[in-house]
């Protein structure tokens, strides 16, 4: 692992927890401006405006801590421990959103 590409991969993995939180924000917002929206769907919204953003610095962390210890390349695949969380945010805002994207 270079020092180099940690630095690089590290700032785009903040940069994507940024983009995540502003994600959640502004379609959690949305959907919760429905009339028919239950205090589960609200609070599934409200726990995702912080976990998917965490899941970010934690794979963050998990990469230079990899580099500080020495680990193989391997580490690189931690950054993809945000990405199923989302698509599953995603998958959960679509099917809360109404609209069928016609």
């Amino acid at each position: 692992m270079s020092l180099f590409w940690v630095v690089v991969s590290v700032v785009a993995q903040l940069s994507l927890a940024m983009m995540l939180f502003l994600l959640v924000g502004f379609s959690g917002g949305g959907i919760a401006n429905q009339d028919n929206v239950s205090k589960s769907v609200i609070l599934v919204l409200d726990v995702s405006l912080y976990v998917l953003p965490l899941l970010c610095f934690v794979s963050a962390g998990l990469i230079v801590h990899g580099y500080m210890s020495g680990a193989s390349a391997r580490t690189y695949w931690w950054h993809l421990l945000p990405l199923p969380a989302a698509m599953a945010y995603l998958a959960f805002a679509i099917s809360l959103s109404g609209s069928s994207g016609r």
